[in-house]
Parts: structure tokens; sequence; C-alpha cells
């Protein structure tokens, strides 16, 4: 699917790809080493926006061009999960058709991946699933983040009252009173509900009387 020139901003979108763009790398950079000991320390060269950068460094101290690259990988890989929901090797699919498309003009790419998905040998097809599967976790962590952040909704018929710094003084000093002489705690809350309550019961009790 051919992307569209603009975008509307979309903050899951975002935030799933830094979350899994750095992520991902690190994760690569730890088989890397674990698998060569002896590139521990040695550049890792490869073209990055015109420019051979070294990726073998940790996200964080990592060449924005390369940030960058893994970035257009991460969006890829988003889009593989919301085309296709719950089909694991569709979007497997999609994320090595992107790739070849984004890596056809490196020549450090081995020449064997340039070729369909479903010919691929396993262990290259379980690098795509590992996009597909690591993207489904950073959406799905990211979403939790945002529902967690959310304000809690009020309760329905409940109500709101604002009380200046001074006034709520007042009430504290207050309530600290009524604690000590009747022998029991009692809030600046509960007294201002009660002062409350009985405001508004005295102006009903007002109004009955006006009426009659």
């Amino acid at each position: 699917m051919a992307r569209s020139a603009k975008r509307k901003a979309d903050p899951v979108r975002e935030a799933a790809v830094d979350y899994f763009a750095s992520r991902s790398h690190n994760a690569w950079r730890k088989t890397l080493l674990e698998t060569n000991p002896e590139q521990r320390g040695k550049p890792r060269l490869r073209l990055r926006g015109g420019v051979m950068v070294d990726i073998n460094k940790p996200w964080a101290s990592l060449d924005a061009r390369a940030k960058a690259d893994n970035k257009l990988a991460a969006y890829d890989a988003y889009d593989a999960v919301l085309q296709f929901p719950g089909d694991r090797e569709a979007a497997s699919n999609y994320v090595h058709e992107r790739w070849m498309q984004r890596n056809k003009n490196d020549k450090a790419q081995p020449k064997a991946l340039f070729k369909a998905y479903a010919r691929l040998p396993e262990v290259e097809k379980d690098k795509d699933r590992a996009h597909v599967d690591r993207m489904t976790k950073a959406v799905r962590a990211v979403s939790a983040r945002k529902s967690s952040t959310r304000k809690p909704k009020k309760a329905a018929g409940t109500k709101q009252i604002q009380v200046d710094a001074a006034a709520w003084k007042r009430i504290e000093a207050a309530a600290k009173s009524l604690s000590a002489a009747v022998g029991r705690p009692v809030s600046a809350q509960a007294l201002l509900v009660a002062g409350v309550e009985a405001v508004a019961a005295a102006v009903k009790s007002s109004s009955k009387s006006k009426k009659a």
C-alpha cells in the first residue's frame, strides 16, 4: 500500500515506533555481541542517510541517521500490524517486502535475502516475525500506558467546589477544634460537607416559611 504524503499525527503510532526502535536495536546488538563477541568495541559500518555510520552502538549513543533508519523499519512494522491484525504471517510478509524496498541499494545486504517471503528459510522468516511480535507488544505497552495516565472520570451526579486557601485554613482549624471537643477525628472535608448541607437545609426551610 502506497504511503500518503501527509499523515495525521498519531500519538500511539509515534510512541510505539520509539518503543520498538530503541528496544529492537538494543536486542539486535545484544544478539550480535553474544554470537560474535569479537565484534565488541569494533565499528560496524553501514550506509545510513547517504553516510557510512557505526551501528554497533547502544541506542542512546547511536548516530541520528541510524536511528532514523531504525524508525523507518518501525513504521513499516506498525503498518503491518495495523493492516493485518491477528495475521502474523501476512504481517511478516509485509515487513519483509518493505525491508527489501528500503535496502535494495545497500550492497552490504546478502543478495540471498532479496526473494519472496515464502521462499525464505525459517531462520530469516523468524526475523520478520520478531518485528511483528515486538511491534504488537509495543502497541499494547504504549496503549496501556496512555490509558493509565488518563484522568479518572467523575462519578455521575457529583460536582466540585473550590475553596480559597485562607478559607480552607479556617475550616481545618475548626475541624481540629471540633475533633478535640467530641473526642474523635473530624476531617476538614466532612466539616465542609456538613456546613454546606446545613446551609442548604436552612435555605430550604426559609423558602417554605416565605411560601406559607
